[in-house]
């Protein structure tokens, strides 16, 4: 093999890595929306008798937090209590976020009638609590 096939073979299998690199980052949900609003970090966990969800928001106003249901699509939104700036940060010169929104997909046996939440104002952390309807 020559010095120009296998430089080639190089060129061409990169190009082939590059390709399948962007179809992986085109699946990547961003975790914030040039609109302001950042994606919180979301945990859930299953028990026999509810669903729990915790969510982190740092730097939230708790008592400007909004939960709606709506075709089983739960929607969590809370403002910042100031706007947070990061600069240089991908393709934005500098970007500023004003509040925190996610959506949550609820499974069929999720009781929305009967959702709790509790704030934990000091960790800036809520936990969602749905029962799990009865069979």
């Amino acid at each position: 093999m020559g010095f120009d096939e296998l430089m080639e073979r190089i060129r061409r299998r990169i190009r082939e890595l590059f390709e399948e690199i962007s179809e992986e980052l085109e699946k990547v949900t961003p975790m914030w929306s040039p609109d302001g609003s950042l994606e919180p970090l979301v945990s859930t966990t299953t028990y026999h008798d509810r669903y729990e969800v915790i969510i982190d928001l740092p730097y939230a106003d708790l008592n400007a937090l909004s939960l709606t249901v709506k075709d089983r699509i739960l929607l969590v939104e809370c403002q910042l209590r100031r706007e947070v700036k990061f600069e240089r940060w991908g393709a934005y010169k500098e970007i500023g976020f004003r509040r925190y929104r996610t959506t949550i997909k609820l499974p069929e046996d999720a009781d929305i009638d009967n959702i709790k939440v509790e704030k934990d104002y000091e960790k800036r952390m809520i936990r969602i609590i749905i029962p799990r309807k009865r069979a």
